[in-house]
Order: C-alpha cells, then sequence, then structure tokens
C-alpha cells in the first residue's frame, strides 16, 4: 500500500503543489482546515491483508491557517502516528509557527527546550 501526500491551505498557496502530485484541499479559514485535517485523518482503506490503513501519511498545512487551530484540536490531531500533520511556510511567509509548535513537541519530549 502505497500511502498519499496532502496540503491544507488557502488556494493560492497550495494549488501549485498539484503539479507534484500532492493532494491540494484549498480552505479559506482555520475551522476549514480542521475539518478537512479530520477527514483526511479518517481515511482509511485496507492494505493486502485486508487491514485497515491511514491513506494520508503527510498532511501539509499552512502556517497561517494552523495557527488557528485550537489546542485541544492540536490535540487529537496528534493521537496516532498516521498521518504526520506538519506546517509549512505558506505564500505569504513563515509566521514562526511552525518552529513553537516544533519546540513544544521538544520540551514535553525532552523535559526542555533545547531548541532556544
Amino acid at each position: 500500500m502505497n500511502h498519499k501526500l496532502a496540503i491544507v491551505g488557502t488556494w493560492e498557496a497550495v494549488s501549485g503543489f498539484a503539479l507534484l502530485g500532492v493532494e491540494v484541499v484549498p480552505v479559506n479559514s482555520p475551522q476549514q482546515a480542521v475539518e478537512e485535517l479530520f477527514r483526511l485523518k479518517k481515511e482509511t482503506q485496507p492494505d493486502e491483508q485486508g487491514v485497515e490503513r491511514n491513506v494520508y501519511a503527510i498532511v501539509f498545512i499552512t502556517e497561517d491557517l494552523a495557527s488557528g487551530i485550537s489546542p485541544e484540536d492540536e490535540k487529537k490531531l496528534a493521537r496516532g502516528a498516521l498521518p504526520a500533520i506538519i506546517p509549512l511556510p505558506s505564500h505569504k511567509g513563515s509566521t514562526g509557527y511552525g518552529l513553537q509548535r516544533l519546540s513544544r513537541i521538544v520540551e514535553r519530549a525532552v523535559g526542555s527546550d533545547i531548541l532556544k
């Protein structure tokens, strides 16, 4: 079974990724982005042995929309190994959200923020 890649963001920010074979999921608000992230996370298909597996291995989301995800939804989306949800700078540039998120993850894992 081959896993897929997807990107969630405004049409302007994500449309070019379609040329790379990435599934483009255009949205206009953080709320729409959260809805689409949950939809992509729930999407499964059976593998060769009939076991249900996640369709998507990685789902990218633009930082401008990712920063609007509530902490509760962020925790729910982080459950399980797949898909990995990775923030990327949009066509407007980086907001710093991705680095802040990485710092929080590292701090939880090792007990202090070693990235500072």
